[in-house]
């Protein structure tokens, strides 16, 4: 079949196959014409590629993968293990991503406190911090 076909039947764009094509992750024979020519099975492979994509795996990883897939030895149980991983990396970047923004509130938090203090009528302004105050991190602030 050809990459139109392809594309409509696996529902994925033909830039998206030409682009997996090139990476060698899915295979197709050239007619006399130059036009691609697709086997059935490269629609399995295509929504194998698209599934794993959308549960956010690499391209690389995929490719690692998708041989065994191709095969049928990719079992049930390496799938779970697969997902399994992919939800603890998931769960690592939301942990990272909570002290990151944990981080930032405290550094709001320290900048209003100052912005109040500064605003307050009659209320002597705190002397130059260059080099002798700690910032909301704890740490001395650099000199430019």
């Amino acid at each position: 079949m050809q990459i139109s076909e392809l594309a409509s039947r696996a529902g994925v764009s033909a830039h998206a196959i030409r682009h997996y094509e090139s990476l060698g992750l899915i295979a197709a024979r050239r007619r006399p014409s130059g036009y691609r020519e697709f086997d059935e099975n490269v629609i399995r492979e295509l929504r194998f590629i698209v599934m794993s994509r959308q549960c956010g795996f690499s391209l690389k990883r995929i490719a690692e993968v998708l041989p065994a897939y191709r095969s049928n030895a990719l079992t049930p149980a390496q799938m779970i293990a697969m997902l399994e991983d992919r939800i603890a990396e998931i769960d690592a970047e939301i942990a990272k991503r909570r002290a990151l923004r944990k981080h930032l509130v405290s550094h709001i938090d320290w900048f209003r406190e100052r912005q109040q203090r500064a605003a307050k009528p009659g209320f002597p302004r705190a002397p130059s911090l260059r080099g002798k105050g700690a910032g909301p991190s704890g740490g001395k602030r650099r000199q430019p």
